[in-house]
């Protein structure tokens, strides 16, 4: 997620290993409605931020996921930051 530009909201020290929070970015080409749809339509479910003062999204952790599955939603995500007209890595 990093190497797309994405922003952890919390430490790694301090991070969950259920799900982890990162920031909206700011690029002008990305809407978190359409980033959620997108990555729906491939399969891939995230949520939105529950925090009042920052916009954030998380992604699961938990469950039976294996390294080859969060390879795949990184991957997912990145294609679909391209189909919105997002500039990677986005800020």
């Amino acid at each position: 997620m990093a190497k797309l530009g994405f922003r952890p909201y919390l430490p790694s020290a301090v991070q969950s290993c259920v799900i982890t929070a990162f920031h909206i970015p700011r690029d002008a080409g990305f809407s978190f409605e359409a980033f959620y749809r997108k990555l729906s339509e491939r399969g891939f479910i995230i949520y939105p931020g529950k925090l009042t003062q920052v916009d954030t999204f998380r992604i699961g952790n938990i469950g039976r996921i294996v390294p080859s599955d969060m390879e795949q939603l990184v991957f997912a995500i990145g294609e679909t930051l391209l189909a919105m007209g997002c500039s990677l890595p986005v800020a």
